[in-house]
């Protein structure tokens, strides 16, 4: 079961992970508070910033990627699909203005490779079809930044 809210992007720390606002209601109060919560972007995963050169200049790159689709403060809709075992928030970010799904550029741009995405998604599917043909980014030459999950 997923939940869907609206919340504002306040930092993005690499290339599948966004911190956002949230606005919760605080119950002894009753007012409504903005509270931080990491946001891992659901089926994708991309190459890490702290591993070797060359996969953090990939990680690099789509940490660039993100922040370029997002602005600071940008609201945008969050599909909640649950937590990792980090307690970040597992979702599919769109931005708002323009239902553009984030993790689905990444994947198409090259960015990202697909991680426990489930086989109904046939949109990420092709996305990684087509950068994978086209050999766009982590898919132009191959190595373990195309396989990030593999690395941490």
């Amino acid at each position: 079961m997923s939940t869907t809210e609206i919340m504002r992007v306040q930092y993005t720390p690499d290339g599948d992970t966004v911190r956002c606002w949230r606005n919760v209601l605080d119950e002894p109060t009753g007012r409504i508070i903005a509270t931080e919560i990491r946001v891992r972007l659901a089926y994708i995963d991309a190459p890490e910033l702290g591993s070797d050169h060359y996969s953090r200049a990939w990680g690099l790159s789509a940490r660039r990627y993100l922040r370029r689709l997002l602005a600071l403060h940008e609201p945008v809709r969050v599909t909640i699909y649950g937590q990792d075992y980090y307690g970040r928030l597992l979702g599919e970010i769109l931005r708002a203005r323009d239902d553009a799904n984030c993790g689905l550029r990444l994947v198409l741009g090259g960015y990202a490779a697909l991680w426990q995405c489930p086989l109904s998604r046939e949109d990420y599917y092709a996305a990684q079809a087509i950068a994978q043909r086209q050999r766009r980014g982590i898919w132009s030459q191959p190595g373990p930044w195309q396989t990030p999950w593999a690395y941490r």
